[in-house]
């Protein structure tokens, strides 16, 4: 019959330690609550630590053999007994798991970074994208502090003393983001894992947001400087270029992959992102351009290699904790862009950051006249409040007139260098022929048309004054002057132009609805085509215009005075009906 084991205490350091054999290790357990003197005790608690490890391995929990034994070597009392009679639940089959005493904050939380709670509970916790900074936040100021500590043990003095242990030096933003750790661990141990019942930290106890710091964004000169200078290595110009003409996360564009691109119709899609909603948009001519040389460059790699890498096929350094950021404004210095307030660090200002390229897309194109709408298609932002951050720096680049960015093709010098001559797709823009031009002031005032749109003018044959919709529909049209490709003021499609193709034109007094009969719009001085003539008949065959129908049927069907006798007669009933003063 084998010898029980008894665990051999021995005092390093002033510190009594058990070794408890576990098959064919040993491991190590310090023994918190034994004083030096008391060998005693040393040796009784070793024996206790050797029984639980054996009985914890027999029964199957040898991945808890650990955690529960350490708890055990540093509790006493009532804490030693919890350990205790956890373990005899888990040997004798009544827990199949570990118990919500003996879930610290440390392996609740290693459990949330791993993505284990997302496996076991995905409906209520999501994968995290940011599992790396939280993982980093927790491991150097949370758990130093309260990482031994139960969950059920857990309350606010907890996390007023890890708040407090935070170095002075810290900034506002990464204080609030420690809170914001604990805060979230805590209500998934509320639920879904149902290890407390509420959280004990009160409504307010996350600091408050930060003073916003002034947000810093390359001007077009600054950028195209960048991209020429060849003391920066291709990959990353190439990175610069795409991030702040495109406006897509640094963490999108870093895992960006051949198979996402469409160059052949000049799309990208992203199907998986931070805010996982999936988006996809049209490129710009000249960063299609630009990737198609880079491809050819690369040797036309696989669907699934990254775009951004560098000349050895390695990704592009696109992290903060790679010193990306570092290299990004040592490469802004190489280039000549010696701008102050992109380097300066202060209270209210930060030196420029990768992120700040996104800036520039955001900025660049609200100062050029885009819109919101395609500035979130571009960046994925859900909502107007982070866009309109961006205004006051847009206002500041439309009023000095800093213009957009220049084509990434011909900016840098070893694209430009092997630039195919064939034409460049649309890729979902609007080529020269669907364009309409601004009507620019003349004395016939055309609008050039593109064929679709004239064949839109043709096809239709009433056109409704703005704001009232046909009462009946002729043909397969219902066009209102709002819906249409062209301007409201247009009222008569011309089959030709003089060396602008198919044009509208408006006279002087900018009618905002077609004329009535073919003597009005001679009056105007126009041609009047096919498509006019089948509208006039129509009108003649359904009785008048649109509008003349609407007020007939408005005053009874077309008898004059029908609707005055009814209305004074519902008034006459209502005064019979009416109960007596």
């Amino acid at each position: 019959m084998p010898r029980k084991q008894t665990g051999s205490p021995r005092l390093r350091g002033g510190r009594w330690f058990a070794r408890v054999p576990l098959g064919n290790q040993r491991l190590s357990v310090a023994l918190a609550t034994c004083k030096p003197a008391d060998k005693t005790k040393a040796r009784e608690r070793a024996a206790l630590l050797c029984d639980l490890g054996a009985r914890l391995a027999a029964a199957g929990h040898g991945d808890l053999v650990s955690q529960l034994l350490e708890r055990a070597g540093a509790a006493d009392g009532k804490a030693l007994a919890d350990v205790v009679a956890a373990v005899d639940k888990l040997h004798s089959g009544e827990a199949v798991g570990p118990l919500p005493q003996l879930v610290t904050v440390r392996h609740f939380g290693e459990q949330w970074t791993d993505g284990t709670l997302h496996r076991r509970w995905p409906d209520h916790v999501k994968d995290k994208k940011s599992a790396d900074d939280d993982r980093e936040r927790l491991r150097r100021y949370v758990y130093p502090v309260v990482g031994e500590v139960a969950l059920t043990d857990f309350t606010l003095k907890h996390a007023d003393a890890v708040m407090a242990a935070l170095p002075d030096t810290l900034n506002p933003s990464t204080r609030r983001h420690c809170a914001q750790v604990m805060s979230r661990l805590l209500k998934l141990a509320t639920y879904p894992a149902r290890i407390i019942e509420r959280s004990p930290l009160p409504t307010g106890f996350l600091p408050r947001m930060a003073q916003r710091k002034a947000l810093a964004f390359l001007y077009p000169s600054e950028d195209a400087a960048l991209l020429r200078c060849a003391a920066v290595p291709l990959a990353r110009r190439l990175f610069y270029g795409f991030a702040d003409r495109e406006g897509c996360r640094r963490s999108e564009q870093a895992s960006l992959t051949w198979k996402q691109l469409d160059l052949d119709v000049g799309i990208v899609r992203l199907d998986e992102n931070k805010t996982d909603d999936p988006r996809v948009w049209a490129l710009r001519p000249d960063v299609v351009r630009a990737l198609k040389v880079w491809r050819e460059m690369c040797f036309s790699p696989s669907d699934d290699a990254l775009v951004f890498v560098d000349e050895e096929g390695a990704a592009v350094a696109t992290s903060e904790r790679t010193h990306a950021v570092t290299t990004f404004r040592d490469d802004l210095r190489r280039a000549g862009v010696s701008r102050s307030e992109l380097f300066e660090r202060s209270s209210s200002r930060q030196p420029i950051r990768l992120h700040d390229l996104r800036a520039t897309f955001v900025t660049i194109s609200l100062a050029t006249g885009n819109t919101e709408t395609f500035v979130a298609d571009r960046t994925g932002h859900k909502s107007s409040v982070m866009i309109n951050r961006y205004r006051r720096a847009a206002r500041h680049a439309a009023e000095v007139g800093l213009g957009s960015l220049g084509p990434l093709d011909e900016l840098i010098p070893e694209l430009a260098a092997h630039r195919s001559d064939e034409p460049p797709p649309t890729g979902g823009q609007r080529g020269a022929d669907d364009l309409v031009p601004e009507m620019v002031p003349s004395s016939d005032h055309f609008i050039p048309l593109s064929a679709a749109s004239l064949q839109i003018v043709q096809s239709s044959q009433v056109v409704a004054e703005a704001g009232l919709e046909p009462a009946r529909p002729y043909g397969q049209r219902i066009l209102n002057p709002p819906r249409l490709p062209f301007r409201h003021s247009a009222v008569v499609a011309r089959a030709s132009c003089s060396g602008a193709g198919p044009a509208l034109r408006c006279p002087t007094g900018g009618a905002s609805r077609l004329p009535r009969s073919r003597s009005s719009l001679a009056s105007s001085g126009a041609t009047v085509p096919d498509a006019s003539r089948r509208v006039e008949r129509a009108r003649r065959e359904a009785g008048g215009s649109d509008a003349a129908r609407v007020r007939r049927s408005r005053r009874g069907g077309g008898r004059p005075g029908r609707g005055r006798a009814r209305r004074r007669a519902g008034r006459a009933a209502r005064l019979r009906r009416a109960p007596p003063r």
